[in-house]
């Protein structure tokens, strides 16, 4: 579509000089009325007509034929949730004045012309506010035509159940300078379009269910930030503009034809920064961006984890700077369009890599080998997409694995990444929606897919036969699940794990117990395979250092703290990571039910109590169904009711089948559910043994109270006879107690009238801070 004609740009100008004196001879005092049900169907019309500039007319409940037609600056504000219907025919509201504000309206019914572009609002004039409406069934819903400097916020717009390609545009600015779109829902509709409009803010919206969530073209300097783009077929495609910059977005689950995340095409001096791109097709495409001499582009600080494809280029991509980046699991790394181009012609620096095999000598958090992308199979598939059906099949490790045996038939690189980052970003700082925005699933979406990534550790796999461990033929030794071979790992001087060697059995419940700082979580986040550690690990002959995403198919993870956000349903919640894992939606049933969640379902996760978050944690750890479980303190901050009933819970699991690590201070707990205890002391197993003949000691700490001077005698006569043995260490009493009395040297000194000042309780051996 072609540049607009210098005739229409004056007419432009023109109507926006006119639309300024119209609002300059607006009368300063606005007449007030209200337009009831009562009044009669015709009454709304009549108070628009007889309206003058300025006024406000105040439409209170009941539903209104349309369409309407606003032709003066004024303000229709909805009251108890007025209905404007437009029966199926035509625009619902048509707005050709300049000024005008619409809000708390309901819009639906518009007609189902694409030729005539039926629309929900259509707005022909500048400076118009569209905010907090309800727009649904309709074909086209807010429709901004040389709508300058108008405002789109607070909306929920929803299209009529048409196919995708049968569908209008959610919300479509057009030759439309200086426009703002913020915090509005949009569902179901086909895409949001911007086309010929300059300074165009587009923050804080939700877009999903549609074709594409934002798409752009012709549009200068724009700021396109804080937005969730989910469950389109493509995010966000960027074409022929300058200057555009996206930053903070949450962007996933784009799996359509080319399941873009973000596209750029023909794009000058754009810049990513700052943004989750996670379980895409593609996570970024680029088609010759930048175009121009000169110009660059820019991706920086962004998250990409989970894609099918991170990042791919076609050939002709030039002078992109590919910096500060996560790469996590991504299914391939990077990826060129005909298996061609330049491996020099873009900067690609300080990224990390999930995938990198060097090592950090000098500790300066860099590798000290380049990362390079070079798999052979990657390159063929490349050059010839159809080869991508076999990525996971053996014979793509096949081609890999010869071309490290015979260097001859090695790929030329696709990039070298000469400072690689040996650590990843924090993922939960991935900026959520901006606080205040509407819409709290957009928020609590964005929240849960950083946190997906950084609690579960687990990509959106792509659907594939569930991976069971083999039948094992009667009488044929049992096989162990997890095998660990010298498993050590340190942290600076301190070493965490000291030559762990250990093995889980199929359907077996093994108990970690050993105080804090012993190696405990360390041990489950390289089982994980999330920490790197020397020695050897398998899980079903899986090594999770070189297996990462097939290794986590097969387990479901649960944290001592695990953040779920509180304005999502339990339901949604459960849905969201089902749809993450590629699980089935009856799953999600199953789980609700065997849970005791059911009756549950519709309430926020922030109304639950700690029992019942526990269980929905847990259900997140089982949505794939996966025959390992790793839990780290999984009752640890539960009531003793709450405690026992999710007791029960993973004592039926493991009747189940399913194999269970954890980690307890709970002695009878673990006599209760575990089948073997292994022991853990500054890194080191030192025992394992059947949970019965386990020799469960407490761990221990420190409990330090600051008595008042006068009390302070008694209070460690006190302590003393009650075999607490205390240490005055100046105002101080030190006492040291077993996990389960750490509070009965405090109770005992305040039963007795004494008064304690402060208190502090530290573990004896400090916990390292990956521990």
């Amino acid at each position: 579509m072609s540049a607009p004609s210098l005739p229409n740009r004056r007419v432009r100008a023109v109507r926006h000089l006119l639309a300024a004196a119209v609002l300059a001879a607006a009368p300063l005092s606005a007449a007030e009325r209200s337009v009831r049900p009562a009044d009669g169907d015709g009454a709304l019309a009549a108070a628009l007509a007889a309206a003058a500039p300025g006024d406000v007319v105040r439409l209170v409940g009941g539903v209104w034929p349309g369409p309407l037609l606003i032709d003066r600056p004024l303000t229709l504000a909805g009251e108890d949730g007025p209905v404007i219907d437009g029966g199926g025919r035509g625009t619902v509201i048509t707005v050709t004045a300049p000024g005008v504000e619409l809000r708390g309206l309901t819009i639906r019914g518009s007609g189902a012309s694409l030729d005539q572009e039926n629309s929900g609002i259509a707005v022909e004039a500048a400076g118009v506010v569209v905010r907090d409406n309800r727009l649904e069934d309709v074909l086209f819903g807010i429709y901004l035509r040389d709508a300058a400097g108008s405002t789109v916020a607070g909306n929920y717009v929803t299209g009529k159940p048409l196919a995708l390609p049968r569908r209008g545009d959610a919300i479509r600015v057009w030759h439309s300078d200086g426009v703002e779109l913020r915090d509005n829902r949009i569902a179901a509709s086909r895409d949001v379009v911007l086309w010929y409009s300059s300074r165009l803010t587009v923050r804080g919206n939700e877009v999903r269910d549609g074709r594409y969530g934002l798409h752009f073209m012709y549009c200068d300097d724009a700021r396109i930030e804080a937005n969730l783009l989910y469950a389109n077929s493509v995010g966000a495609f960027l074409m022929y503009s300058r200057r555009l910059r996206l930053a903070g977005n949450s962007i996933a689950g784009n799996h359509g034809p080319s399941g873009y995340g973000v596209g750029l095409k023909d794009m000058d001096d754009a810049e990513l920064t700052g943004n989750l791109l996670a379980g895409n097709r593609v996570g970024v495409f680029l088609d010759n961006s930048p175009r121009e001499t000169g110009s660059s582009t820019r991706i920086a600080g962004n998250v990409l984890a989970g894609n099918d494809t991170g990042i791919f280029l076609l050939p002709n991509v030039r002078r992109a700077e590919v910096t500060g980046n996560d790469l996590v699991e991504n299914g391939e790394q990077v990826g060129i369009g005909g298996g061609g181009g330049d491996p020099g012609a873009n900067l690609w620096r300080g990224n990390f890599w999930s995938d990198y095999a060097g090592f950090d000598a000098d500790g300066d958090g860099r590798g000290d080998l380049p990362y390079r992308a070079e798999r052979l199979f990657e390159s063929l598939a490349d050059a010839r997409p159809v080869l991508r059906l076999f990525r996971h099949a053996p014979a793509a490790e096949a081609v890999d694995f010869a071309a490290r045996a015979f260097p001859a038939v090695r790929p030329q690189p696709k990039l070298a990444d000469a400072e690689p980052r040996m650590r990843p970003l924090a993922l939960a700082l991935v900026p959520p929606l901006p606080h205040g925005a509407r819409g709290g699933w957009s928020r609590a979406a964005a929240g849960l897919l950083a946190g997906a990534l950084l609690v579960l550790a687990v990509p959106r796999p792509r659907p594939r036969r569930r991976v069971a461990p083999p039948a094992r033929p009667a009488g044929e030794p049992r096989a162990p699940l997890v095998e660990m071979r010298g498993v050590s790992r340190r942290f600076g001087r301190q070493l965490a794990l000291d030559g762990v060697d250990l093995e889980v059995e199929r359907g077996e419940a093994l108990a970690l117990w050993g105080p804090n700082g012993a190696g405990k979580t360390t041990l489950l986040r390289a089982v994980l395979g999330v920490l790197p550690c020397d020695g050897q690990i398998a899980v079903l002959g899986l090594d999770p250092r070189r297996r990462g995403k097939a290794v986590r198919r097969l387990i479901g993870y649960l944290p001592q703290e695990i953040a779920l956000q509180g304005e999502l349903s339990v339901e949604e919640t459960l849905r969201f990571f089902a749809r993450l894992r590629g699980a089935a939606a009856e799953r999600v049933e199953e789980l609700l039910g065997w849970l005791e969640l059911d009756e549950h379902r519709g309430k926020p996760v922030a109304a639950l109590s700690g029992g019942l978050k526990q269980r929905l944690a847990l259900g997140i750890a089982l949505v794939a169904d996966p025959p390992l479980l790793l839990l780290d303190e999984p009752t640890a901050n539960l009531d003793p009711a709450a405690r026992t009933s999710f007791s029960q819970l993973l004592l039926g699991l493991k009747q189940t089948g399913k194999t269970l690590v954890f980690t307890s201070h709970r002695g009878a707990e673990v006599r209760a559910l575990a089948d073997r205890v292994a022991v853990l002391q500054r890194g080191r197993l030192v025992a394992v043994s059947p949970a019965a003949e386990a020799a469960l000691a407490p761990p221990r700490s420190e409990l330090r109270l600051v008595v008042a001077a006068a009390d302070r005698a008694a209070a460690a006569g006190l302590l003393l006879e009650a075999g607490f043995g205390p240490r005055r260490l100046g105002p101080i009493l030190s006492v040291t107690v077993p996990a389960g009395r750490k509070l009965e040297p405090l109770v005992l000194v305040l039963d007795a009238g004494l008064e304690v000042e402060d208190l502090e309780i530290e573990p004896l051996e400090s916990e390292s801070p990956d521990a």
